[in-house]
């Protein structure tokens, strides 16, 4: 269940945003190895800037428990993603990830549960 945003440059034509999206959730499961999708949430917004100065900035917010491998996967997939659509160099993407316990994480008014490999 990570939340990702991923904030690109204003005029990013729409084909290259539901690109990125796409590429970015497999990037998810291929990378961060969740038990399911249905909670796999990326977003893909406009923002002003330039990049290599705050832009593009992906913000990655997920519960406690990932390995510091499996978040550097995500990262290098994120930045061959961005590469690839928008011809940004992976020194000039800026990935923030925020760790908040299962309980802040709620859908349908329930707290998800605490987050355990796939392989486990």
């Amino acid at each position: 269940m990570p939340v990702i945003r991923v904030e690109v440059p204003e005029g990013t034509d729409k084909k290259i945003k539901i690109e990125i999206r796409k590429e970015v959730k497999q990037a998810v499961l291929d990378t961060l190895a969740p038990k399911e999708t249905k909670y796999d949430y990326v977003a893909i917004r406009e923002v002003f800037g330039e990049i290599g100065d705050g832009l593009p900035l992906v913000t990655v917010d997920l519960r406690p428990g990932r390995e510091v491998e499996r978040k550097k996967a995500l990262v290098d997939a994120i930045s061959d993603v961005l590469n690839k659509k928008l011809g940004i160099a992976a020194e000039d993407v800026y990935v923030l990830f925020r760790e908040t316990i299962a309980s802040q994480h709620y859908t349908g008014g329930t707290p998800l549960k605490e987050w355990v490999p796939a392989d486990r």
